[in-house]
Protein backbone atom coordinates (compact mmCIF):
# COMPACT_ATOMS: atom_id res chain seq x y z
CA UNK A 1 0.00 0.00 0.00
CA UNK A 2 1.18 3.10 -0.39
CA UNK A 3 -0.03 5.84 2.40
CA UNK A 4 0.45 8.52 0.58
CA UNK A 5 -1.64 8.32 -2.48
CA UNK A 6 -4.75 7.31 -0.96
CA UNK A 7 -7.56 8.84 -1.51
CA UNK A 8 -8.72 11.54 2.01
CA UNK A 9 -11.39 8.76 2.48
CA UNK A 10 -9.44 5.43 2.01
CA UNK A 11 -6.54 7.45 4.36
CA UNK A 12 -9.04 7.78 6.79
CA UNK A 13 -10.58 4.50 7.05
CA UNK A 14 -6.81 3.28 7.60
CA UNK A 15 -5.40 5.86 9.80
CA UNK A 16 -8.50 6.74 12.32
CA UNK A 17 -8.99 3.38 14.11
CA UNK A 18 -4.74 3.91 14.58
CA UNK A 19 -5.20 6.72 16.24
CA UNK A 20 -8.89 6.04 17.93
CA UNK A 21 -6.80 3.02 19.63
CA UNK A 22 -3.89 5.27 20.83
CA UNK A 23 -6.47 8.03 22.33
CA UNK A 24 -8.45 5.57 24.08
CA UNK A 25 -5.11 4.11 25.51
CA UNK A 26 -4.57 7.19 26.73
CA UNK A 27 -7.66 7.48 28.13
CA UNK A 28 -7.32 4.59 29.86
CA UNK A 29 -3.93 5.06 31.42
CA UNK A 30 -2.26 2.39 29.66
CA UNK A 31 0.87 2.85 28.56
CA UNK A 32 1.33 -1.04 26.73
CA UNK A 33 -1.41 -0.33 24.61
CA UNK A 34 -0.97 3.09 23.72
CA UNK A 35 2.92 2.43 22.35
CA UNK A 36 1.30 -0.88 20.32
CA UNK A 37 1.00 1.21 16.85
CA UNK A 38 3.98 3.74 17.69
CA UNK A 39 7.34 3.24 15.32
CA UNK A 40 9.66 2.20 18.06
CA UNK A 41 12.83 0.20 17.83
CA UNK A 42 13.13 -0.04 21.68
CA UNK A 43 10.24 1.75 23.26
CA UNK A 44 11.12 1.76 26.69
CA UNK A 45 14.03 3.71 25.13
CA UNK A 46 12.82 6.04 22.73
CA UNK A 47 9.39 6.67 24.88
CA UNK A 48 9.76 5.00 28.34
CA UNK A 49 6.92 4.25 30.45
CA UNK A 50 8.25 7.29 33.32
CA UNK A 51 7.52 9.71 30.57
CA UNK A 52 4.27 8.38 29.40
CA UNK A 53 3.56 8.48 33.46
CA UNK A 54 4.78 12.02 33.72
CA UNK A 55 2.71 13.29 30.56
CA UNK A 56 -0.52 11.58 32.44
CA UNK A 57 0.47 12.92 35.46
CA UNK A 58 0.84 16.26 34.21
CA UNK A 59 -2.35 16.89 31.92
CA UNK A 60 -4.58 13.96 32.43
CA UNK A 61 -6.48 16.11 35.54
CA UNK A 62 -6.23 19.27 33.73
CA UNK A 63 -8.32 18.00 30.38
CA UNK A 64 -9.23 14.43 31.22
CA UNK A 65 -10.50 12.11 28.15
CA UNK A 66 -9.42 12.82 24.70
CA UNK A 67 -12.04 13.00 21.85
CA UNK A 68 -11.23 12.46 18.47
CA UNK A 69 -13.23 15.58 16.65
CA UNK A 70 -13.78 16.65 13.08
CA UNK A 71 -10.98 16.71 10.75
CA UNK A 72 -9.42 19.59 9.91
CA UNK A 73 -6.39 18.73 7.63
CA UNK A 74 -4.50 16.30 5.73
CA UNK A 75 -0.77 16.63 4.63
CA UNK A 76 0.97 14.45 2.72
CA UNK A 77 4.69 14.55 2.68
CA UNK A 78 7.04 12.11 -0.01
CA UNK A 79 6.90 9.73 2.86
CA UNK A 80 4.36 10.23 5.22
CA UNK A 81 1.12 11.75 6.02
CA UNK A 82 0.16 14.17 8.80
CA UNK A 83 -3.48 14.11 10.14
CA UNK A 84 -5.37 16.60 11.74
CA UNK A 85 -7.82 16.67 13.92
CA UNK A 86 -9.80 18.67 16.91
CA UNK A 87 -9.60 16.84 20.26
CA UNK A 88 -12.64 17.04 22.49
CA UNK A 89 -11.61 17.22 26.39
CA UNK A 90 -13.66 16.04 28.73
CA UNK A 91 -12.51 18.85 31.74
CA UNK A 92 -12.59 21.93 28.63
CA UNK A 93 -15.10 23.37 26.29
CA UNK A 94 -12.48 24.26 23.94
CA UNK A 95 -11.04 21.92 21.69
CA UNK A 96 -7.74 21.42 21.21
CA UNK A 97 -5.87 20.35 17.80
CA UNK A 98 -4.48 16.45 17.91
CA UNK A 99 -1.58 15.98 15.64
CA UNK A 100 -0.74 12.79 13.96
CA UNK A 101 1.74 11.43 11.81
CA UNK A 102 1.80 8.03 10.08
CA UNK A 103 4.32 6.00 8.00
CA UNK A 104 4.42 2.70 6.39
CA UNK A 105 6.83 0.41 8.51
CA UNK A 106 7.54 -3.42 7.58
CA UNK A 107 4.72 -3.02 5.25
CA UNK A 108 2.02 -2.22 8.04
CA UNK A 109 1.07 1.76 8.68
CA UNK A 110 2.32 2.75 12.30
CA UNK A 111 1.70 5.92 14.02
CA UNK A 112 4.99 8.12 13.18
CA UNK A 113 4.22 10.72 16.30
CA UNK A 114 1.23 12.47 18.25
CA UNK A 115 0.85 15.17 19.96
CA UNK A 116 -2.43 17.57 20.97
CA UNK A 117 -2.43 21.41 21.34
CA UNK A 118 -4.84 22.76 23.92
Amino acid sequence: MKLTSLSDSELLDVVRPLAEHTEASWNDKDYQAFCRYLILEDVEQTFPEAEFQRQIAENYDIYGVHRIGELVAIHRNPDNVIVMWKVGFEKREAPGLLIYGFKEHEGEVRVAGCSYHA
